[in-house]
């Protein structure tokens, strides 16, 4: 590692940022897959080794990244929560609201945190079988457990682990699932939904 520089800009929700040299000069661009710990998350002023890299365009970028005060491992976990978390965390909240006044089965609540564990173990594995090549988890069978209520832990394991996070269509088709299984949930345990359920149902009954 021959240069040495302090991280001046960093997009969290993007993955990239700046370094700007110590030797001086233009600030270095560099996405989240050049850290070598890439289960750390970059901060304002600090300080990395790094080597340069050009891509076919001649624009240079930094790879190895390499944190000068080596980070705890918890820092995954501390990071700021995403948009999608917090989406997730409210959306729970709402439910366990709907349930306090009533208007919900308690189980649906208990559902949606249990699928949502067994959605973020599911990316684990699936994350550890293509570090080493093994066998991995279909895609459509993580979209199913999204769409059976496990999106949370989708959401969650997409930002601590760092897994599927980037990937299209996967997130495109991620977003259908989950907003399909909220209209299902508003059909079915809102009266907004149950009463144009009711209409919808009736309107078809009666063409036919």
């Amino acid at each position: 590692m021959n240069n040495k520089g302090t991280i001046v800009q960093w997009n969290h929700q993007k993955g990239f940022g700046f370094i700007q040299p110590q030797r001086g000069g233009d600030n270095v661009f560099f996405h989240i897959s050049a850290l070598v710990d890439r289960q750390s998350r970059p901060r304002i002023n600090e300080g990395v080794y790094y080597e340069l890299s050009t891509d076919s365009k001649g624009k240079k970028s930094a790879k190895s990244i390499i944190f000068v005060k080596p980070h705890s491992g918890m820092d995954k976990y501390t990071a700021p929560m995403s948009k999608a978390q917090g989406f997730s965390v409210l959306f729970l909240a709402l439910v366990a609201g709907w349930v306090w006044l009533a208007r919900c089965p308690y189980w649906v609540l208990i559902g949606y945190i249990c699928l949502s564990i067994v959605t973020f173990a599911v990316y684990a594995h699936d994350k550890r079988a293509a570090q080493k090549d093994g066998w991995r988890t279909k895609e459509a069978s993580l979209h199913l457990l999204a769409l059976v209520g496990g999106w949370p832990g989708a959401l969650w394991a997409q930002k601590i682990l760092r897994h599927k996070s980037q990937k299209q269509p996967f997130k495109a088709i991620l977003w259908l699932m989950i907003i399909a299984n909220i209209t299902v949930f508003i059909m079915i345990f809102t009266p907004f939904g149950y009463h144009w359920l009711h209409n919808a149902t009736a309107f078809v009954s009666h063409l036919f």
